[in-house]
């Protein structure tokens, strides 16, 4: 069981003001990501390295509302929350047997999706950030 840094999230109230706030410091642009029907977010990415990359994820206006709490606490952002590093996202290659023995911080693993990617992810049952984003969500790509 290894585990390793995967992506870095920042969380804005809308995806222009994330992308915008990651151009303003870092003077790049980001890519296209997609949208998480099961979440109702959407997200755009920068690559940091060849497996490493950071996402801004935002609610999806247009999406329907999941009917369970967002990840990264998504839920709790007011319009006017300035985007900010929430969390760090430790991929794994045993998501079940790594989040076992902290699953009442990390939550449980759930299957996710984005166009034709797969993973898991760890979800706490209220959408929060594991010990306030102190803590990885993790992450198994199918």
């Amino acid at each position: 069981m290894k585990s390793t840094l995967d992506h870095l999230a920042i969380v804005a109230p809308d995806l222009d003001t994330g992308c915008a706030f990651v151009t303003s410091v870092l003077g790049v642009e980001l890519q296209p990501g997609g949208a998480h029907p099961r979440m109702g977010t959407h997200n755009r990415l920068l690559r940091l390295g060849p497996e490493t990359y950071l996402e801004v994820i935002a609610i999806d206006p247009t999406a329907k509302h999941p009917g369970r709490p967002r990840w990264f606490g998504m839920d709790h952002l007011a319009v006017d929350t300035p985007p900010r590093l929430a969390t760090w996202v430790a991929r794994t290659d045993d998501i079940h047997g790594m989040s076992e023995a902290c699953r009442a911080i990390v939550g449980e693993a759930e299957p996710m999706t984005r166009g034709t990617l797969s993973w898991q992810i760890t979800i706490p049952a209220d959408g929060s950030l594991p010990l306030n984003g102190s803590a990885p969500t993790l992450i198994q790509w199918a």
